[in-house]
């Protein structure tokens, strides 16, 4: 692990991996559940079954936390070859029995990497957060290492955009002017400008699967993608049996939206001094709502922070996601957040510079607000 220097030498790592699968091998595939988790399992589930003529078995989770013996054990039933894990901080010693690897790009803290499932994750060698790119884009560069695949950057760019990291990975979009260039029609490509295209579309339907019906909702998302990689227009317009169920998700989740979004005019609490709103989810029977409304306000309100708070998130718990523009604002989060943990060291939580989440007692809610908000300047 700690001999990556770039982005050539973590492929290099995936790639020896790889190269070592025969076509009886079962392989599983365990994935953050977003759209870059489902987007990342998508392409490397086309580039499996290029290879050995059958795809993964799928394992899309919400959280580490579900990364535990209950699922480890069921994993063991299957008796895998090789089990891979996408877009998670996860330590490889959970997976003792297991060969694989571990693709991850958040933040990540006292994890050992094993020779035969190595750690690899960009923060080893890259400390600067706007240099990290998202796991899909890493899948899609693996995928392009090991075949030739035609007309599937789209796919790359819904869990890119949903990363915020177009202005990263604009190469992505510069190639998906050139094979779809019906799904792009823009002349200056930048974060703001992918968001308010079609591919903002995307990346929210892709994200309804999970927040509507869950882990299966995953899956349903990640079939979509790969039933209609050749046509994207498939997809868009659900004229396959997953993207058509992944259609009438997105329908059900643009009206909640909706609702939402004029509940934060009227609820919502403005800090005209730090430029914050912070916003009091009410109950929903949509999963994964708190970071999507946030992201949601942060675009409607793009020079303002978007603070939403879930205090319904589990058990005792509240959870609160965090949200900035960065064209707009040049505070980081995640060191916000840090020097938070030393006053509050029972608050979990993480992410990147423009989004993190937060897990706190209910009654550390107050007092959070207050660090917070003597935190912006």
């Amino acid at each position: 692990m700690k001999d990556l220097k770039n982005l050539n030498d973590l492929l290099d790592g995936s790639k020896k991996i790889i190269s070592k699968i025969k076509r009886t091998d079962k392989i599983c595939l365990i994935h953050h559940d977003d759209s870059d988790g489902c987007c990342s399992a998508a392409l490397f589930s086309i580039l499996i079954h290029d290879l050995i003529g059958d795809y993964p078995m799928l394992f899309p989770i919400t959280g580490i936390e579900k990364i535990n013996k209950g699922l480890v054990d069921k994993i063991n039933t299957i008796k895998p070859d090789y089990v891979f894990v996408f877009d998670m901080s996860v330590d490889p010693e959970k997976f003792d029995n297991f060969k694989g690897f571990v693709l991850d790009h958040h933040i990540f803290f006292d994890i050992k990497s094993r020779d035969d499932m190595p750690y690899l994750n960009p923060r080893i060698y890259e400390k600067d957060d706007e240099k990290v790119p998202p796991t899909c884009y890493m899948v899609f560069k693996l995928l392009k290492y090991l075949v030739t695949p035609e007309g599937l950057a789209w796919i790359s760019g819904i869990g890119i955009t949903e990363d915020h990291r177009v202005d990263l990975c604009k190469d992505v979009f510069e190639e998906i002017k050139k094979e779809t260039p019906s799904l792009l029609k823009l002349k200056n490509i930048n974060q703001k400008s992918v968001e308010k295209s079609l591919f903002g579309e995307l990346a929210d339907m892709v994200r309804s699967g999970r927040m509507i019906k869950g882990t299966e909702g995953s899956k349903t998302a990640v079939w979509a993608l790969i039933e209609c990689k050749d046509r994207p227009d498939k997809l868009i317009n659900g004229l396959t049996q997953h993207s058509l169920a992944l259609r009438r998700f997105y329908e059900k989740l643009t009206y909640e939206t909706q609702n939402i979004l004029r509940s934060v005019e009227k609820e919502g609490r403005f800090f005209k001094k730090q430029k914050v709103i912070i916003y009091e989810q009410k109950r929903s029977r949509v999963r994964g709502l708190t970071s999507f409304i946030s992201d949601k306000i942060r675009q409607k309100y793009p020079a303002w922070i978007a603070c939403v708070i879930n205090k319904e998130y589990w058990g005792r718990k509240s959870k609160i996601s965090i949200r900035l523009e960065q064209t707009k604002r040049n505070e980081d989060l995640t060191s916000i957040l840090e020097k938070i943990k030393e006053k509050m060291p029972n608050l979990k939580g993480g992410g990147h510079k423009s989004a993190v989440g937060v897990i706190l007692d209910l009654n550390d809610i107050i007092g959070f607000e207050q660090e917070f908000l003597s935190s912006i300047k």
